[in-house]
C-alpha cells in the first residue's frame, strides 16, 4: 500500500489532492491550480463583462483553497485528460454505467470536496483524502459503491484519455493488494478488527497449554514418585530377604562346624 500515491487532506485542497492521487504523484500545487483559476477567472470575465458585478461572479477558487470543477478539467486537459459527468447521454458515460469496473478513473464531489477512484494494477481503490490510507475496492462492489454515492448526491465524473504510468500501477499489475483487512465500503476510516481480541484469545491458547503442560508435567513427577517408593520397597524387601537368607546360611555353618569339632573331639578321646 505504501507504494500508491496518497496525499492527506490538508485545509480545504481536496481538489489538489484528487487530481494527485488521479495521476499518482505531486504533479499540482495549490499555485498551480490557483494560477489555473485565476486564468479562467481572466478569461470568463473578458468574455462575458468587466464590470465589478459581474467579475465576482467568476471565482474559480475561494480564499480557503476550494477549486471549481472548470479548475481541475483544465488542470487535467494539461495530461490529455477529460471530465465526462457519469450520468452525460454520450457512449462513454453509458459505458461507464453499464460497467463501471471497465473505467480507469472517476473524480466524485459532494459539498465542497473531490476525491478520486481509480483503479491501480487489476484492484480499485478509494484514494479520498480524508482516509488514513487507501482503501480497496473490489470489482463486485465498485458499482453499488458508485450508486451510494450517487444517491448520497455525489456528482460523479468519469476520466477519458490515457492515465500516465506509475510505479505502484505496474508493481501492483503483477503482485495484487492481498484481500485481508482492507476496508472495502466507507468513504471514512473504518474500525479494523480487533486486535487485541485476537491476542487475548492467542494467549488464553497458550496459557491453556502451558497449564496443560504443566498438569502433565505434575503427573510424569507423581507417577515418578510412586516408581520411587516402589522400589525403594522392593529395595527394602530385597535386602530383608536378603538378610534372612545369610542368617540362616550362616547359622547353618556354625552349627556345622560345632558338630564338627564334637565329632572330632570324641575321635581323641
Amino acid at each position: 500500500m505504501d507504494l500508491i500515491f496518497h496525499e492527506k487532506q490538508d485545509g480545504s485542497l481536496c481538489a489538489q489532492h484528487c487530481l494527485n492521487a488521479l495521476l499518482q504523484g505531486p504533479y499540482f500545487t495549490a499555485v498551480d491550480l490557483a494560477n489555473i483559476a485565476k486564468q479562467l477567472d481572466d478569461e470568463e470575465v473578458s468574455q462575458l463583462g468587466s464590470s465589478r458585478g459581474m467579475s465576482n461572479c467568476f471565482q474559480n477558487m475561494d480564499e480557503s483553497g476550494y477549486f471549481s470543477v472548470q479548475v481541475i478539467s483544465q488542470a487535467l486537459q494539461i495530461w490529455s485528460l477529460e471530465l465526462v459527468p457519469f450520468l452525460r447521454q454520450c457512449p462513454e458515460a453509458e459505458r461507464a454505467r453499464e460497467n463501471p469496473a471497465s473505467q480507469n478513473a472517476f473524480i466524485c464531489h459532494y459539498r465542497h470536496h473531490w476525491f478520486t477512484i481509480r483503479k491501480i494494477g487489476k484492484q480499485w481503490f478509494n484514494l479520498n483524502s480524508i482516509l488514513s490510507a487507501p482503501k480497496l475496492i473490489s470489482e463486485t462492489y465498485l458499482a453499488i459503491y458508485l450508486a451510494q454515492l450517487k444517491e448520497e448526491g455525489n456528482s460523479i465524473f468519469i476520466i477519458t484519455g490515457t492515465l500516465p504510468r506509475c510505479e505502484a500501477d505496474e508493481i501492483l499489475s503483477i503482485c495484487p493488494v492481498v484481500e485481508d483487512d482492507l476496508t472495502r465500503s466507507s468513504t471514512t476510516s473504518t474500525s479494523q478488527p480487533d486486535k487485541s481480541t485476537e491476542v487475548d484469545v492467542a494467549l488464553a491458547v497458550s496459557n491453556a497449554d502451558i497449564d496443560d503442560d504443566d498438569q502433565t508435567l505434575q503427573r510424569i513427577l507423581q507417577s515418578s514418585e510412586n516408581d520411587d517408593e516402589e522400589l525403594q520397597l522392593a529395595l527394602r524387601v530385597s535386602a530383608s530377604e536378603y538378610e534372612d537368607t545369610s542368617d540362616k546360611e550362616l547359622r547353618e555353618a556354625i552349627a556345622l562346624s560345632l558338630n564338627t569339632r564334637k565329632y572330632f573331639a570324641r575321635c581323641v578321646i
